[in-house]
């Protein structure tokens, strides 16, 4: 073991742990250390009152440790929900259990919100804003949302990183990251842990960057401009950079439903379907011919707005595959029900994330799959006319499709797997706002329509000189 220390990995890695920990704010790394100490204390006497009562048992830690996750605060509370909402690296019964990981933590104070805001804009609130509302609209684990008038007269929002966030995030994530990279170094671990916590890193860090998610937020707008037949029915906020900064960002304020409330789409459109249709073929488009797409299309992030237009919001999470990969995608969506499974094998092999599989294991693949998928619970049809959109049930199928891969060799990354909880997502959407649409013929669905036919051109051959 000691050897492995002074070797020129054990040196390499010693030099990266020395630089990101010389990027640590002292204060904070000492405050997270006595929200340790605090955190130990708590759940340790929560987990001696229920083994006293003969509550405990080996089937407790996930309990136990979403406890701990939520009384470490921010950073926690966002490593539980990437613990939820990827069931293809984290064993089922996590999963399940950090479902109930709380995203609503109660807001920052007006006494506290007023001065990251002038802090980070360099300039009073009243430089910038004609009115801004007290009383946030909505509060999350790591920001909050004002509504608020510019001197211009814009009605905007301000999404608010809430105080301390930012550091302690970054000295919880490197202090984990420096743990899973020792423990594989000393080969208590397999290189898996630290592939997994660096994409957690990652993720999470990514999502703290309100000048990323800004940029992000552009430039869809910018690709949406790029497609004429969507830039009239699609949209998302205009971002204002003279009032946005890395914990502060300024939105146009858009108003509408969830595409889930059907009731209130049909007040602002005559096509629930057609709005679908809209939003799937953006969102397609995106991930076939854009640098990324939406991952986080859940019923807060896609709204049918009051002008009958279809709004994307909140681009904190994104996800990125090479285009082969998409397009490997589609056919294998194309040949899956139709039990093609030649189709099936090259499809799989298209993604690039297995070897090529012969025509009979891609049909014992096939119908393992179909087993799977066929055995998860379908949700109540009351549930669904009330526009719910499960997102348990929506992890179980992502995990259902990851185990039944495995078993075959194949491996997802991250992104491939939101793509496949964004399809369902979208699969919910649809029984919700077009039950009767078939997904895989309807030809206003631009997946369907092919490639554009080639155009023969007529070319005049002059005789030799």
């Amino acid at each position: 073991m000691l050897k492995r220390l002074v070797s020129p990995e054990g040196r390499k890695l010693q030099k990266e742990l020395a630089e990101l920990a010389l990027q640590q704010d002292p204060q904070v790394v000492f405050q997270r250390s006595l929200d340790f100490a605090r955190t130990l204390r708590v759940v340790g006497t929560e987990a001696a009152q229920k083994a006293s009562s003969g509550g405990l048992s080996t089937e407790s830690a996930p309990e136990l440790l979403r406890r701990m996750c939520e009384e470490l605060g921010a950073t926690y509370v966002k490593v539980g929900q990437f613990i939820a909402s990827s069931p293809t690296l984290f064993p089922p019964e996590y999963v399940q259990e950090f479902q109930k990981t709380l995203d609503k933590t109660p807001p920052m104070p007006w006494s506290v919100v007023k001065p990251i805001i002038e802090a980070e804009l360099g300039k009073p609130i009243s430089a910038v804003y004609a009115s801004v509302e007290q009383t946030p609209l909505a509060a999350a684990s790591i920001a909050q949302v004002h509504g608020a008038k510019l001197l211009t007269g814009e009605d905007v929002v301000i999404k608010v990183q809430k105080k301390g966030v930012q550091g302690s995030l970054r000295a919880d994530l490197d202090l984990l990251y420096a743990n899973a990279r020792i423990f594989e170094l000393l080969g208590l671990s397999t290189s898996d842990l630290s592939e997994i916590v660096s994409t957690l890193r990652s993720a999470i860090l990514e999502e703290i960057d309100f000048t990323l998610e800004a940029t992000r937020t552009e430039q869809f707008a910018t690709f949406l401009k790029r497609s004429p037949e969507l830039a009239p029915l699609v949209t998302v906020p205009k971002v204002y950079r003279q009032a946005s900064a890395s914990r502060v960002l300024t939105l146009e304020r858009l108003y509408g439903v969830s595409m889930t409330d059907l009731e209130t789409v049909r007040k602002y459109t005559e096509s629930p379907e057609l709005a679908l249709i809209v939003a799937l073929n953006t969102w397609v488009s995106s991930v076939l011919t854009n640098e990324w797409f939406h991952a986080d299309v859940h019923a807060g992030n896609l709204l049918m707005l009051k002008d009958g237009r279809v709004a994307f919001i909140d681009f904190g999470i994104v996800g990125s595959i090479p285009r082969s990969t998409a397009d490997a995608m589609l056919d294998f969506v194309r040949a899956f029900p139709l039990g093609d499974m030649d189709g099936v094998a090259r499809s799989l092999s298209g993604m690039g994330f297995t070897k090529e599989l012969d025509a009979r294991t891609s049909a014992a693949f096939a119908m393992d799959l179909q087993a799977v998928l066929d055995s998860i619970e379908a949700m109540p049809p009351a549930e669904l006319a009330n526009g719910v959109v499960d997102e348990t049930q929506l992890n179980k199928a992502v995990a259902a499709v990851g185990s039944v891969a495995t078993n075959y060799g194949i491996k997802f990354p991250r992104e491939f797997v939101l793509l496949i909880k964004q399809v369902l997502y979208f699969d919910r959407y649809t029984r919700i706002l077009a039950p009767g649409l078939n997904v895989l013929e309807d030809e206003r669905l631009s997946m369907n329509r092919g490639p554009p036919p080639q155009i023969p051109v007529e070319v005049e051959v002059l005789p030799p000189e």
